[in-house]
């Protein structure tokens, strides 16, 4: 990944709190550079740095206040700020700093009962996500039909990386998606977080204490969120979806949202996954065959 120079990161958060005292790269971020800064006046911030070719964070900015005004903790975006540095446009998210460990890092220290408690209230802060109506703010989630090439790209990986055995289950999991996308009948569109993973995830005193990292949030159905944590929420929590659903049914039913969208939603998230140009992992490779074999039952 690119780096900013100090400098230019600096000159943009130094109205934010002065002088930088401290600036330390945080791990995550997807594809943008995050950073911790201390100030000189005390504060604690987080800057985001995305290259893209359109000004960034606005609408992440929109909907993490909209989720704030249901009583969801997010970051607070202070400002947002755009420059072109050498021919490429850079944009910032100025936020302040919540405290907390991810629950991804927690979940080998944690004892099992006190995990078992954050998962399900995790569950119940996504059914209040999904409570926020939709304004088309966001990246609209839709299902799509891989290409032809695309889907044998995928074929030859799965093969490759877990065997000739494990390649009709690509197959499978295309009937699956085509049979929704041609005859599924409109699901109900909510706001999606994008990402919503124990590693967006902040604990602080045992108790959740926010959720970051919105750049992808947007219009979806419900499924959306729910099969991305089936797939990618990492071992062991990734086979617990059944917490999640404990916590989101004290505020609506997760049967009922999910609209019997969760595998194709599942099938259609890992298959972005498998196509990425920089490979899944072979232990996400293994998760997403265990999913698609799992769901490809369900093809008529």
């Amino acid at each position: 990944m690119v780096t900013t120079p100090r400098s230019i990161i600096e000159s943009v958060i130094r109205p934010f709190g002065g002088a930088v005292t401290r600036l330390v790269p945080l791990a995550g971020g997807g594809m943008n550079e995050t950073y911790r800064a201390e100030m000189a006046n005390g504060a604690q911030i987080v800057v985001r740095i995305a290259r893209q070719p359109t000004p960034w964070f606005l609408d992440e900015s929109h909907l993490m206040t909209r989720t704030r005004d249901v009583g969801v903790s997010t970051p607070e975006v202070l400002g947002i700020e755009h420059l072109d540095h050498e021919g490429e446009l850079l944009s910032f998210s100025i936020q302040r700093f919540l405290p907390g460990r991810s629950l991804h890092d927690l979940v080998g220290e944690l004892p099992v009962a006190d995990l078992e408690r954050l998962v399900q209230d995790a569950g119940e802060i996504l059914a209040r996500i999904h409570d926020v109506p939709t304004d088309e703010r966001g990246i609209r989630h839709q299902l799509r039909m891989p290409a032809e090439a695309t889907l044998a790209g995928i074929t030859r990986l799965v093969a490759d990386t877990v065997g000739q055995e494990a390649a009709p289950v690509v197959e499978r999991g295309a009937e699956l998606l085509c049979q929704q996308i041609m005859t599924g009948s409109t699901p109900r569109f909510a706001l999606a977080q994008g990402d919503f993973m124990p590693k967006n995830i902040l604990v602080a005193d045992m108790m959740i204490s926010g959720v970051i990292d919105w750049e992808f949030a947007g219009p979806a159905p419900p499924a959306f969120d729910l099969a991305r944590w089936e797939v990618s929420a990492g071992d062991p929590l990734h086979d617990r979806l059944d917490l999640l659903h404990r916590g989101y049914a004290r505020i609506t039913d997760p049967e009922v949202a999910a609209a019997g969208l969760t595998p194709s939603y599942a099938v259609d998230w890992i298959f972005e996954m498998l196509a990425w140009k920089n490979p899944a992992s072979p232990a996400q490779i293994r998760r997403c065959v265990d999913v698609l074999a799992r769901y490809a039952r369900v093809v008529s």
